[in-house]
């Protein structure tokens, strides 16, 4: 394991007055609940607001209701602008409440969006306080200590390993890409002046396979408030309280692991909170568990040798387009390609293992 980036050691004013290890746990959690909760605060005030609109809607359809009236309670689809006129009372869309509800996911993405400032703005007031900086002299340790470094340009030399956290996630999922391709599924892209640039593609929920509310979520907001949250704001509290590099690497993770075990509450009570589903939920938990904290382990392990939280959203955001494709099935997809499947898996393991080495 290398040493940890010079950028990211606290200046004196921060090192003469560490932050406790008890502070540091105590606004961990604080960073994580305020994360998670935003999430189901927002989700009560989308469907207490959708409420009415629905019932509206049933109201409309039992009385026989004029189409003037049904098209003045839309429900959009996620990537969609209009929506048809009994979208309320079609059983495949989704129900107000539903995390890929367009409203909910709405909402979830200003409150996360909220949650992510008050946590910046917590790691802003920590330093400025324990440093005694003034309010526009703390911006700078806070940036630094928060993996947001001031732009520069690496030189030729430096650009090598400047370049290298950024490919290694698509480097460990080259086995999935080339499984992608056999499918017959990588996306496509297309430009003109008027339209500028189009991505389609299939796993896009939009128009035509398009980009939509979904994709904003899943790929951009998600991975930006997460990052920002469960890897600058925890690690600066803990590089604040002079935390191991090595426990900063294996421990700090388990709060983004955490994070996500909400999904499984999600999971029992969608599936009618019974055992089965009970079941379902705990064991989908544990996978989530299991994979958000190896990626943890990894975004984390860069973010400490780099001094920046760049290559870990990057990282993040490939991950979430890419999604889980194990070898196994894409051997059974494509019988006539299983050695060639398998040996880009191990490949792309193999150059993953070199590349994390030489961070």
């Amino acid at each position: 394991m290398g040493p940890l980036h010079p950028l990211l050691a606290p200046p004196p004013q921060l090192a003469l007055n560490p932050l406790s290890s008890t502070s540091a746990h105590l606004l961990s959690f604080l960073f994580t609940s305020g994360y998670v909760g935003s999430i189901y605060i927002s989700n009560h005030l989308a469907s207490s607001g959708d409420a009415p609109k629905r019932k509206a809607a049933v109201s409309a359809s039992s009385t026989g209701g004029t189409e003037e009236n049904s098209t003045s309670l839309p429900l959009p689809p996620i990537s969609a602008e209009d929506a048809p006129d009994d979208a309320f009372l079609d059983p495949s869309a989704p129900q107000p409440g539903d995390r890929n509800h367009p409203a909910t996911i709405r909402s979830r993405m200003k409150a996360v969006g909220l949650a992510t400032a008050l946590s910046l703005g917590g790691v802003w007031y920590t330093v400025k306080t324990i440093g005694g900086y003034g309010a526009v002299e703390a911006v700078r340790p806070t940036l630094s200590l928060l993996g947001l470094p001031l732009p520069s340009f690496p030189s030729l030399s430096a650009l090598p390993i400047t370049v290298l956290p950024y490919v290694l996630a698509p480097a460990l999922l080259l086995g999935p890409l080339y499984a992608t391709y056999l499918d017959g599924d990588l996306p496509s892209f297309s430009y003109t002046r008027r339209e500028g640039l189009q991505i389609q593609w299939d796993r896009f929920s939009g128009p035509e396979s398009g980009w939509g509310l979904a994709e904003w979520r899943n790929y951009v907001v998600g991975p930006l408030t997460e990052e920002l949250v469960f890897r600058s704001c925890l690690l600066s509290v803990a590089l604040l309280s002079r935390t191991s590099m090595r426990s900063m690497t294996f421990a700090t993770p388990l709060w983004f692991g955490v994070a996500h075990a909400h999904h499984a509450w999600e999971t029992y009570t969608k599936g009618g909170r019974t055992s089965s589903a009970a079941v379902r939920a705990v064991a989908g938990s544990l996978f989530q568990l299991t994979y958000t904290t190896l990626f943890g382990w990894f975004a984390t392990y860069s973010y400490l040798r780099t001094a920046s939280v760049l290559p870990a959203l990057a990282s993040h955001a490939y991950c979430n387009v890419m999604g889980i494709y194990l070898p196994n099935v894409a051997a059974q997809r494509h019988p006539g390609r299983k050695g060639l499947i398998w040996g880009m898996y191990g490949l792309g393991i193999a150059g993953f293992v070199v590349g994390l080495r030489r961070l």
